[in-house]
């Protein structure tokens, strides 16, 4: 891609500080990746492997320890908080649980036009039609403005997430397992709105996951993380068709089937397979 990238990753490596008894460690290291305008990369691994870690060092919320992390052209490797300051208005950041995200003492219409009001970019009567158009735009009513998040369900509180996200227009997206705390049923809905938005804004995002099955329907590159280190990148086809690195395979391994048969098939060659290595 000849274009900028709106996010790009070059040679990071992240390290967690000391804190009381645990003592300090590299989270991720080696890390080489770029998103380029209107993309969706999907971050899958195993719980553990450093996929939040990355999503939150691309909004500025984690520095870097080494390598070169540029965030919508802004090098930001050894930026502090007022340096960061710009980034914020260019980048949101989705959380993984809707409730704990909001304020429980602020109604909604508030928690999504905070953003427009601390940023400057509107007030009064332009920052109530702004904030109702960010709730059309996720397809909430209007009037759940002066709703209180425990008042809404699960989706709803997310969608609220999302449109507070998108208030400043951003850039660039992070979503940190959005729908792993939605049913399934409301999985689908949210997962078709948030590629609504994306094919209309046209914002980079950086989508992260533990279901494969989720990534397939948005992502248009994917990107596998092991340990703190990306082992893989390519498109959907050739991560979840053809995977060459052994971790994905075994990654895309473990999804259940959902015909007995087949799945009893592939436990079988499994356990063949391990008792074939077991003798050599």
């Amino acid at each position: 891609d000849t274009r900028e990238a709106v996010l790009r990753f070059e040679n990071v490596a992240i390290d967690y500080p000391k804190r009381g008894r645990v003592p300090a460690f590299r989270a991720a290291e080696y890390i080489n990746l770029e998103i380029f305008p209107g993309e969706i990369v999907g971050l899958v691994g195993e719980s553990g492997s450093g996929k939040t870690t990355l999503g939150r060092a691309s909004v500025g919320l984690l520095p870097i320890a080494e390598g070169t992390l540029t965030v919508v052209g802004h090098d930001i490797s050894h930026a502090n908080q007022k340096d960061l300051r710009p980034l914020r208005q260019k980048t949101g950041i989705v959380f993984q649980d809707p409730g704990s995200s909001l304020n429980p003492r602020m109604p909604i219409g508030q928690s999504i036009g905070e953003p427009l009001f601390l940023a400057g970019g509107a007030k009064g009567k332009a920052l109530d039609q702004r904030v109702q158009e960010l709730l059309s735009s996720v397809e909430l009513p209007t009037s759940y403005r002066n709703r209180y998040p425990h008042e809404l369900s699960g989706g709803q509180r997310q969608r609220v997430g999302i449109a507070r996200a998108l208030a400043l227009t951003p850039e660039l997206l992070v979503a940190d397992e959005p729908t792993s705390a939605l049913d399934v049923s409301v999985q689908a809905r949210f997962l078709d709105l948030l590629q609504e938005l994306q094919q209309r804004l046209q914002f980079a995002c950086l989508f992260v996951s533990h279901d494969l099955a989720v990534v397939d329907i948005l992502a248009h590159r994917i990107a596998v993380m092991h340990r703190g280190r990306l082992v893989e990148q390519g498109t959907r086809d050739e991560i979840l068709r053809h995977p060459k690195d052994p971790y994905t395979q075994r990654l895309i391994a473990a999804v259940p089937l959902p015909d007995p048969l087949a799945q009893r098939e592939r436990r079988e060659t499994r356990a063949a397979s391990k008792a074939s290595e077991g003798q050599n």
